[in-house]
């Protein structure tokens, strides 16, 4: 029973470390000809305005995960490398390294059609995305009792996963309000293509030298355009197959098909001290969607298992075990909320704006978790169309030597982007037989974010990217009066 409990667990690990959870680069943040920056804050507009090829435009992946790393998954012992189920490696060892809550979570975000332009006073943009939240949670009990499994209470139940993919078209505007601020914002139209959560209600297992107690108790509810919600009601098995709950002519779901919803970004910039210091706030993906309930289906499962030991004279087992799972009537309509976010950043240019110092607070706040990450970074401006940056992470789970970096080019006409936040620099080496292959080491995170596209014409109000801004260009030149 205790090889079966640890595969059990081991599966739910390994899918929740893989599993597909809007995609941010925070490293691109403070990259003034980026538009990748304008997704993280309404306000902060590109210098130039663009045309975002379809698909390549803006192609987001971010994976959160505070858990797993091979820092803590693998460990050299006695001159070899074992994972954390050697017998070598010690429960307090392991465990001491993992959070008291797993939060995982997978941002997609891909560009259907994108352009944005300047006006003669303010940059206007319209985006049309295709979108994909994952997020998923996981007890640290879960891997106690993995991997050691001794008496005890197991409180497995803080286990969570929802998955939301949907259309967004979204229409945004930057606004400069004075020579020191801007105010942006974007209202979004959104469709909902699928959405399902599981929630555990009650999971816990119990060990102590007389019983082992096992009990779980969960549900889940998915909304699918192929689900119907008028499905049989009653115990999930042989007599209910899969095709039960589907419309026999996919059209026939399509039509009643209304999942719908509203989303707000919000965005300030403001700049002092002649331009060489900004402070900026961005909220985004303040909004729900609302799923129809001709495609809504529920389900809830209970199963518990008990074992007080073996007779050794009659050969025979005392165990006791129960599983049932039915479908419930649909709940209807409902609404969920998105997954917003928070970014607060303060920025501090030198050397006429060719150098810029970051400082960038990141909060998602997701369906059953929130996450804080801290990102600094230093910012280079090499030319009017040339900028890199380099970052780091701190918080939520990343270690010392994990870097970020992006390239953006962005001549008349061109625009390329590429960058990541997550980028290793300390590996483990895996030798085989034949060859060594380099594992990042310290690694739990990841994206990777890449664009392609057509810059259009420059602002002409706002500040340049090398140079005074023309507020500070302004005052000098009144200073210079008066002191004529």
């Amino acid at each position: 029973m205790k090889q079966i409990f640890k595969y059990i667990i081991a599966i739910i690990a390994f899918v929740g470390g893989v599993a597909t959870a809007s995609a941010q680069m925070r490293t691109a943040y403070f990259m003034e000809g980026s538009y990748f920056r304008t997704d993280m804050n309404a306000a902060l507009a590109p210098t130039r305005g663009y045309i975002k090829l379809p698909a390549a435009g803006a192609l987001g992946v971010d994976l959160g995960n505070n858990y797993f790393s091979v820092n803590n998954l693998f460990y050299k012992k006695d001159g070899g490398i074992y994972t954390f189920m050697h017998n070598g490696v010690s429960a307090d060892e392991f465990l001491g390294k993992l959070a008291n809550k797993g939060k995982l979570s997978l941002n997609l975000n891909t560009t259907i059609l994108g352009f944005g332009a300047h006006s003669k006073k303010l940059f206007w943009s319209f985006n049309l995305n295709l979108r994909s939240n994952t997020e998923i949670t996981l007890s640290k009990d879960m891997f106690a009792a993995l991997k050691s499994l001794t008496n005890g209470y197991y409180n497995l139940g803080d286990t969570h996963l929802s998955n939301r993919e949907y259309i967004e078209a979204a229409l945004g505007f930057a606004i400069p309000i004075k020579e020191f601020m801007t105010f942006g914002f974007r209202v979004k139209g959104l469709v909902g293509l699928a959405d399902i959560s599981m929630k555990m209600d009650k999971m816990y297992l119990d060990v102590n030298e007389n019983i082992v107690k096992a009990e779980l108790m969960g549900g889940i509810q998915g909304n699918v355009p192929i689900l119907r919600s008028n499905y049989p009601i009653g115990a999930i098995g042989d007599d209910l197959a899969i095709e039960d709950l589907m419309y026999e002519n996919p059209m026939d779901g399509l039509k009643g098909f209304k999942n719908w919803g509203l989303g707000l970004d919000l965005g300030f910039e403001f700049r002092l001290l002649d331009d060489h210091l900004k402070i900026s706030v961005g909220a985004n993906d303040i909004g729900f969607l609302k799923w129809n309930g001709n495609n809504t289906v529920n389900a809830e499962g209970k199963a518990n298992f008990s074992y007080e030991g073996f007779n050794l004279t009659t050969g025979d087992a005392k165990l006791g075990y129960g599983y049932e799972a039915n479908m419930v009537p649909s709940k209807g309509s409902y609404t969920s909320r998105l997954t917003a976010s928070l970014n607060a950043g303060v920025e501090y240019n030198i050397l006429n704006n060719y150098i810029a110092f970051g400082l960038l607070s990141h909060t998602q706040f997701c369906q059953n978790f929130t996450r804080t990450e801290l990102t600094a970074s230093v910012n280079f401006r090499i030319g009017r169309w040339l900028s890199t940056s380099f970052s780091h992470t701190f918080l939520n789970g990343n270690q010392p030597g994990v870097l970020g970096w992006a390239l953006n080019l962005h001549p008349p006409g061109f625009h390329l982007f590429l960058g990541a936040d997550y980028i290793d620099t300390r590996f483990a080496v895996y030798s085989t037989a034949n060859k060594s292959i380099p594992i990042p080491k310290m690694m739990s995170s990841a994206n990777v974010y890449v664009g392609v596209g057509f810059n259009l014409g420059k602002a002409k109000y706002m500040k340049s990217m090398q140079g005074k801004s023309k507020r500070a260009n302004r005052l000098e030149k009144e200073k210079q009066n008066k002191e004529a």
